[in-house]
């Protein structure tokens, strides 16, 4: 940027005056740099995270005490405040969802082929690794990105897909297990009734429909209400983004290396191509909407994928190494994304 003259990559620039070239070149650094801005100081807050967690900074104990704070408390404070507040809808939240899980869907197809056909591993792995392909780190991470780079109107959209992936995902991969080691026997209920407790004491899940049944009642939030609950919202993005880094830093890049490139090119790469490509082509959302769902669907592997695998006791070591090598590759791709 400041070493190379612009007008000397242009072979059409003429002296004294700017030309279409020059003026490309200087709007691509200008964007590229604001999103620099923007993009670093939160991967920055991950990395201090991570840095405290390996470093015993804090005493033993205090990174789940700060991840469980923001998991529970800040966060489900944001979304529920941004649920209950949020203004008309723009479009059908149907078409947002048909957009982003169709290519979800797609993605889990693929995925299982792959955990078959190109890994070579047991049907019984497919579920678990379909998991660490779909569901992004979306409340710690996407939500936070999402708000700073495309505003408050954000929330909605970010809302109503964390509503949905949350539950849909766990249940589908819970289902797929299920039916992977029983074959034609089928899920069994207590298989279900045991989703169905998991999500109810979701607190994400919770502090969203929560927030919907608020805003639907026409109460209204009392001012010092508020005000407690804007508080708290205002210490989701630091406390998220400090804790997933101490998440990470319990994590280690381990696995086989077929497995953590399939999942990290289909989460990071193919995934968000999908998406792009049916909100422009096949389903059209406004464009902060597009743009809210191809972000997330950007977003590096979660932590549920982990949690899942470990409930599983399958693919536990490659789940580990895709949440910490996909988090530092989406520093790079959520970048050149924006």
């Amino acid at each position: 940027l400041g070493f190379t003259p612009i007008g000397s990559l242009c072979p059409d620039a003429s002296r004294g005056r700017s030309s279409r070239c020059e003026r490309v070149q200087r709007a691509n650094c200008s964007g590229m740099l604001t999103v620099l801005g923007l993009i670093a100081p939160l991967f920055a807050l991950i990395v201090l995270g991570f840095a405290i967690g390996r470093f015993g900074y804090l005493s033993p104990g205090a990174d789940r005490l700060l991840a469980e704070f923001g998991f529970k408390i800040a966060m489900p404070a944001l979304l529920f405040r941004a649920t209950s507040t949020f203004a008309p809808l723009p479009t059908s939240p149907v078409s947002l969802l048909l957009a982003y899980f169709s290519a979800s869907a797609i993605v889990w197809g693929l995925a299982t082929l792959g955990t078959r056909h190109i890994l070579g591993r047991p049907a019984a792995d497919a579920p678990v690794i379909a998991m660490a392909t779909c569901f992004g780190n979306t409340v710690m991470l996407g939500i936070p990105v999402g708000l700073i780079a495309l505003g408050p109107e954000a929330a909605t959209p970010a809302a109503i897909l964390v509503a949905v992936d949350t539950p849909l995902l766990w249940v589908i991969a819970s289902l797929h297990g299920e039916w992977s080691l029983r074959g034609r026997k089928g899920v069994s209920i207590n298989a279900l009734r045991e989703i169905v407790y998991e999500l109810a004491r979701n607190p994400i899940v919770l502090s969203i429909i929560l927030g919907v049944l608020w805003r639907a009642s026409g109460l209204g939030m009392p001012g010092p209400v508020d005000k407690f609950v804007a508080l708290l919202a205002q210490a989701a993005v630091p406390t998220a983004l400090v804790a997933l880094g101490l998440t990470l830093s319990r994590f280690r890049l381990q696995g086989q290396v077929r497995t953590l490139a399939l999942i990290a090119s289909s989460k990071l790469l193919l995934f968000p191509v999908l998406v792009f490509a049916i909100s422009r082509w096949v389903i059209e959302l406004p464009p902060t909407w597009a743009a809210i769902a191809i972000l997330f669907a950007a977003m590096p592997t979660g932590a549920n994928a982990y949690l899942f695998a470990v409930r599983s006791d399958r693919v536990i070591n490659s789940i580990s190494g895709s949440l910490v090598i996909t988090t530092a590759i989406a520093a790079v791709t959520v970048s050149l994304l924006l």
